[in-house]
């Protein structure tokens, strides 16, 4: 846990000022354009491009392009036998589970789960493709497993979410009939 705090003290860092940007980039689109969304939309898209700055920093901005050359196709060869290795194995499941609970929050054709899972799946091979060519990190497997597994942990969320809501929805109007006698 103390080296899971550690490692997300950078990101973390990067997170408000990034959300303030984002926030300032939807609004000033979205007026632009005289688009007609809600205010929760703008503000999960602000969220969503903020998460999309700061994995795009963490992936390629923060290491010295051609540092880093290797690949590995060896799945759970990043589990190691340490503990920091354990963390890094759990910090990038952690990292994409954001994807998972907003891609679906923004756009309805990804409430299908395997749809959301495909979608952080491409986007992680992606991210481990371009950071092979640019030697910016090293192409491994498992990261692309963690991350899909962090979508997929993602969408159960999003979808427990969308339950409790629904439920405590329905219990409360129950509860305020009966209160008020309807």
């Amino acid at each position: 846990i103390k080296s899971l705090i550690q490692d997300f003290r950078q990101p973390v860092s990067y997170l408000i000022p990034t959300i303030i940007f984002s926030g300032c980039i939807v609004f000033a689109v979205s007026w632009l354009c005289g688009k007609k969304s809600t205010i929760k939309h703008r503000i999960s898209f602000a969220f969503f491009l903020a998460y999309i700055l700061v994995i795009f920093r963490i992936a390629f901005l923060c290491r010295e392009p051609g540092s880093r050359k290797a690949i590995s196709l060896v799945l759970f060869e990043t589990w190691g036998h340490t503990f920091h290795m354990h963390a890094m194995f759990v910090e990038n499941i952690i990292m994409f589970i954001p994807f998972g609970v907003l891609l679906p929050i923004l756009f309805r054709k990804f409430w299908n789960v395997w749809l959301c899972v495909l979608a952080g799946f491409i986007c992680s091979c992606s991210i481990e493709i371009v950071q092979h060519i640019t030697q910016t990190g090293y192409l491994q497997l498992d990261d692309v497993v963690t991350n899909t597994m962090g979508t997929l942990l993602g969408c159960f969320i999003w979808r427990a979410w969308k339950v409790i809501r629904k439920i405590w929805t329905r219990w409360y109007s129950i509860a305020g009939a009966l209160r008020y006698g309807r």
